[in-house]
């Protein structure tokens, strides 16, 4: 007799609707990406997600900040990259939260998995005349950078 509970409680199990919530960004992009800055060829570690559901900003991009740059930083060059960024990928800045992420792997010498890390995120705009804007910035939190991503964030 239990058996047969057992039996019908999977079998109802395996045909119900699950009611965890799914996660409906992706990634996209998970990739070193170089630019010629100025002086020097720079580099980050890019990722870049779209989720669907999120109307004005539908894309996530994360540039993490490596110790092993040698060129500008991220946050100098952020207008240039988020243009360059677009073009590569097929995207338009204003289209996207962009956040720059410094940790432990940031820096010479230093943990690269040190618990320690800052979060900026920057969003852009069009001009008038289609040009992009200078980024408005604002320090954000890990568990904002989740929500960002739809809890794809490592």
């Amino acid at each position: 007799m239990h058996r047969g509970i057992l039996l019908a409680l999977f079998a109802l199990l395996a045909v119900a609707p699950s009611t965890a919530p799914t996660a409906r960004a992706q990634l996209m992009v998970d990739t070193l990406f170089t630019w010629q800055g100025y002086a020097r060829i720079a580099q980050t570690h890019l990722r870049l997600y779209y989720n669907p559901a999120e109307e004005k900003r539908p894309y996530t991009v994360v540039l993490r900040e490596l110790a092993a740059n040698r060129g500008p930083s991220t946050i100098t060059d952020a207008r240039y990259l988020a243009d360059e960024i677009g073009r590569t990928f097929g995207i338009d800045p204003a289209e996207a939260t962009w956040v720059f992420h410094w940790g432990g792997f940031s820096f010479d010498g230093a943990d690269p998995d040190d618990a320690k890390e800052l979060f900026i995120r920057a969003t852009f705009s069009r001009s008038t005349s289609d040009r992009l804007t200078g980024p408005s910035w604002r320090i954000v939190g890990r568990d904002d950078v989740i929500a960002y991503t739809d809890r794809h964030f490592p």
